[in-house]
């Protein structure tokens, strides 16, 4: 991130120092000199080699220029005349002063004194060193090294600690390579434009400021990527170069406040970061205890629906054989009854048929049985208790579940809204820099006009509908499009190029705006002054909406590519449909512990019923007694005696006993029924209580996995994120600092000092190698 800033920075000043290099400090007549240590700033013409170089990084670094000083200020520009090695010749200074009133004063000193920043400049052919003068004409691998070495130091003190820092000078360097001399061309800490029949090779360093940062970060060194030299390599054919150009200056961070780097808002970022990720954290281990609570029931609801259908079943056998052995005992009866009535001298063969029949075990069998039924009664409550018991268990786990989902789905929200927050601001970047691209092309296409009109010999103040016709014509064949588009990098192109390659005739048709509005008042130099500051905006006006565009549709268009925007769309709705999920098997369980707890009332009653039920059938069974004992008031001591007094006991007996049978038997239809419904409902249940136990055991495994990875991402991610805001980036911070101070309180070369607000920038020149002819 520090080079990335400084970079920008660097990138630029670069544009505003070498357009002010090339309109300020070059004068627009050419004029040829026989020894360049006399050689006056003013009579260097900026020749095609120079303009090159200055459009190519134009084009590539849009910049503003925030440079231009007000009043009572002094601005120093310090031209270094180098050898081809980089060897100093001779430094002229232009100083530009301006009062108070706006005033200004133009100087001119020759200094004997070394640039704050020296060059060395070595060429190496095919692997070896070989001097720049033995170069020329010759063929093979080339390389071409720029070494920097920044002298400008001072001593401050850090956290206590002495240190030395450097002023923080930007050095680029540009050269112009023809096609036909050079190719295969490569470059380190740089980059290459084609230009017509030209390779513009542009490298930027900052020397010495990796040694002045020497960053640490959790007692780690930090190996900035800050470079300190500019190579280029390629293959030549009879070598020869122009002269190259460099740039230096320590205000490029001029515009900062120092006091304004400070570490506040990136410790509040990160504790909200540290504070939304132990949320989710405690919200993954709230929602696992749920399921796994949820889980632990599972085995005692699936125990009590094993017992129930068991006593279900149980229960459904006795009542059969009850309602079977009922029905026969009434059958019996019913013909006891006739048999007495049509033959009452019968009674005998009655009474002899009773008792060949077991009437009184078969009495003691329906009593047993009817201890049966109440004891499985009794399993059958048992059951229903303890299936109620984990129903209740179930309501409790689901309430966990159900909270857990809630707090994850409130995360998840917070999530989407950011996400949606970070497109829509995208989308106004890319409007807001269409909007500037328009204003800013709409100028330059009216100056462009202009200047054709002017090279048509038309007076564009003047000009007739048909003539504005030819004009538009022209400029659209050449390229000029009416219409702005900030996505054509042409039209961009064609633009920035248009006015450096016209820059006399555009200049002199800003010129005359700018004297026309200020009423003629002003005199040549503050005029040609404003014009320059004019074109310089709307270049940069062009350059800074193109740049903004591309970026923002860059990010937006890698974020829709790669799916983010909808992957967290489709992540929220998945959350939210859990956690309905959730919603819905809470109610659901809730409706199953509220059946539960009928179902344990209706046991009870059954239970209660059958206890009454067997009270009676070993009450009946007792009163039946036995025919091979005889006691006095059992039914077969009665029977025996009825049958010594047959019609007294069909009387008294037999109609009496049909008709008790009748009532016993009537519901056993009702009773076999009900008994089949319960040991079917209860099989059912025992079947769906597998499934729901595979079905929660699934749900805590990913709720188990779920926990696992939000408490690994919290300890692998976010943790060290927390920890590396310490005491090193407050060391690291007020490096920095340092660094941007010594950069502002370099002002003058000349070293002046007085109320006037500084500021210097030099302009390295080396010297072409060329072969004598």
């Amino acid at each position: 991130m520090v080079k990335k800033n400084l970079f920008r920075y660097s990138s630029v000043l670069m544009c505003v120092v070498l357009t002010a290099a090339s309109l300020v400090g070059c004068g627009a007549k050419a004029a040829t000199t026989t020894g360049t240590d006399t050689a006056y700033v003013t009579e260097m013409a900026a020749g095609s080699t120079e303009a090159t170089i200055t459009q190519a990084i134009t084009n590539e670094l849009a910049v503003s220029n925030k440079s231009t000083l007000a009043t009572n200020t002094r601005q120093e520009t310090v031209y270094v005349f180098n050898d081809a090695s980089g060897n100093k010749k001779h430094i002229t200074v232009n100083e530009k002063i301006t009062d108070a009133n706006g005033n200004e004063t133009l100087n001119k000193t020759e200094s004997s004194e070394n640039a704050p920043v020296t060059m060395k400049v070595t060429y190496k052919l095919d692997g070896k060193e070989i001097k720049p003068e033995d170069l020329a004409g010759k063929s093979g691998k080339v390389t071409i090294h720029f070494d920097y070495t920044n002298n400008q130091k001072k001593t401050v003190t850090i956290n206590g600690k002495k240190q030395t820092v450097c002023v923080p000078f930007t050095m680029i360097t540009g050269m112009m390579l023809p096609t036909d001399v050079f190719s295969n061309v490569e470059v380190t800490n740089g980059k290459l434009t084609k230009v017509g029949d030209n390779i513009v090779a542009v490298g930027m360093t900052m020397p010495g400021l990796k040694d002045t940062m020497n960053l640490k970060f959790n007692d780690k060194s930090l190996d900035l990527d800050i470079p300190e030299y500019f190579e280029v390599t390629a293959d030549v054919k009879d070598f020869s170069l122009d002269m190259t150009m460099s740039v230096a200056t320590s205000n490029l961070l001029s515009d900062m406040n120092a006091d304004d780097i400070t570490l506040d808002d990136l410790k509040k970022t990160v504790a909200s970061l540290d504070d939304a990720a132990t949320q989710l954290a405690d919200g993954t281990v709230s929602l696992q205890d749920g399921t796994q609570q949820l889980s632990d029931a599972i085995p005692a609801l699936t125990d009590g629906v094993d017992q129930l259908n068991t006593g279900a079943s149980s229960l459904k056998d006795g009542i059969y054989a009850y309602a079977d052995g009922a029905a026969s005992a009434y059958e019996g009866s019913v013909s006891l009854n006739d048999n007495m009535k049509a033959y009452a001298d019968g009674i005998g063969t009655l009474y002899n048929t009773l008792k060949d029949n077991n009437l009184d075990s078969s009495v003691a069998s329906a009593a047993d049985g009817a201890s049966q039924l109440a004891a499985g009664a009794t399993t059958l409550d048992a059951g229903i208790d303890s299936a109620l018991a984990g129903a209740g268990q179930l309501v409790t786990g689901a309430d966990a579940l159900s909270g857990g989902l809630t707090k994850l789905e409130a995360g998840s929200d917070q999530l989407a809204a950011g996400t949606t927050q970070l497109k829509s601001s995208l989308e106004a970047g890319k409007t807001q820099a269409t909007e500037s691209y328009s204003t800013a092309y709409g100028s330059f296409y009216k100056v462009a006009f202009a200047v054709t009109c002017m090279s048509k010999g038309i007076d564009p103040n003047s000009a007739t509908p048909q003539q504005q016709v030819v004009i538009a014509t022209a400029m659209a064949q050449s390229g000029i499009s009416q219409t702005p588009d900030v996505t054509s990098e042409t039209q961009y192109a064609l633009a920035t190029g248009y006015i450096l390659k016209n820059y006399a005739a555009v200049k002199q048709v800003v010129a005359a705006t700018v004297n026309a509005a200020a009423g003629g008042q002003l005199d040549e130099a503050t005029v040609s002054a404003k014009a320059d500051e004019q074109i310089v905006t709307m270049t940069s006006g062009l350059s800074q909406a193109y740049q903004a565009y591309s970026n923002c549709n860059t990010t937006l268009t890698s974020l829709e590519t790669a799916g983010y925007f909808d992957g967290m769309s489709d992540l929220n709705a998945g959350i939210k449909s859990a956690n309905s999920g959730a919603t819905q098997l809470k109610a659901g369980i809730d409706q199953l512990s509220a059946g539960a707890g009928q179902l344990s009332a209706g046991s009870k009653t059954l239970k209660a019923g059958l206890g009454t039920l067997s009270t009676g059938l070993n009450t009946l069974s007792t009163s039946v007694g036995s025919f091979s004992t005889y006691r006095e008031g059992t039914l077969c001591s009665s029977l025996y005696a009825l049958n010594l007094n047959a019609a007294k006991l069909q009387q008294d007996g037999t109609e009496a006993l049909q008709s008790g049978l009748s009532q016993l038997t009537a519901n056993n239809a009702t009773l076999k029924s009900g008994a089949s419904q319960l040991a079917d409902g209860t099989a059912t249940l025992k079947e769906s209580s597998g499934t729901l136990a595979d079905g929660v055991t699934q749900l805590n495994e990913g709720a188990i996995t779920l926990k696992d990875g939000m408490a690994q991402f919290n300890s692998e991610a976010i943790e060290p994120i927390t920890k590396l805001v310490d005491s090193d980036a407050q060391t690291a911070v007020d490096t920095i600092k340092a660094v941007v101070k010594a950069g502002q309180e370099y002002n003058s070369f000349l070293g002046k000092s007085d109320d006037k607000a500084g500021s210097v920038t030099f302009v390295y020149k080396t010297a072409g190698i060329t072969a004598n002819k």
